[in-house]
């Protein structure tokens, strides 16, 4: 009775491995990505955003369709007034402080975020975010990246470019 319980026991690996996936090129993962702390190079963040804050891409393109990862350096007092976007994000704060306001109303369930704390906010879900101090955060999200201001006066896109010395535009 023990031989033919341990026979049969032996036998149902068998089917498991043959029911493993093969590998398929064509769903293989992408190569990684690292990028170290030191080597960051900071660059003016995207005209989307209020001036005055920096950013960098780690992965991914924020302008095409998949994941993408970047990092924003706000200064102290930066605002980014009440938007929303067409796709979860993921905010992880890495340095200084922030705030987050979510929904309807600007004060509503405001949350101030240390470094460590992170924030998932659904897709649509309005928010405000800024700092007092200054900080860095780490945004996760898929593209392409959009935000949509609430109030279109707060969108810088739409903000009248200064005009040149002299000119007579």
């Amino acid at each position: 009775m023990k031989a033919s319980i341990l026979f049969c026991l032996c036998l149902l690996p068998g089917p498991l491995w043959a029911a493993e996936p093969q590998a398929d090129p064509a769903n293989a993962p992408m190569t990684h990505a690292m990028v170290r702390a030191a080597s960051i190079q900071w660059g003016a963040a995207p005209p989307a955003l209020p001036p005055g804050a920096q950013a960098v891409v780690l992965s991914g393109d924020p302008g095409k369709p998949g994941a993408f990862a970047i990092r924003l350096k706000a200064p102290p007092g930066y605002r980014v007034p009440r938007h929303w976007h067409p796709t979860d994000e993921q905010v992880t704060v890495l340095e200084g402080d922030f705030t987050l306001s979510m929904g309807d109303a600007a004060d509503a369930h405001a949350a101030d975020l240390v470094p460590g704390d992170y924030v998932l906010l659904p897709k649509q879900m309005l928010h405000e975010a800024s700092t007092r101090n200054g900080g860095v955060v780490q945004i996760n999200s898929t593209g392409p990246f959009e935000i949509n201001y609430i109030n279109p006066a707060d969108d810088p896109r739409k903000q009248a470019a200064p005009k040149a010395a002299g000119s007579k535009r």
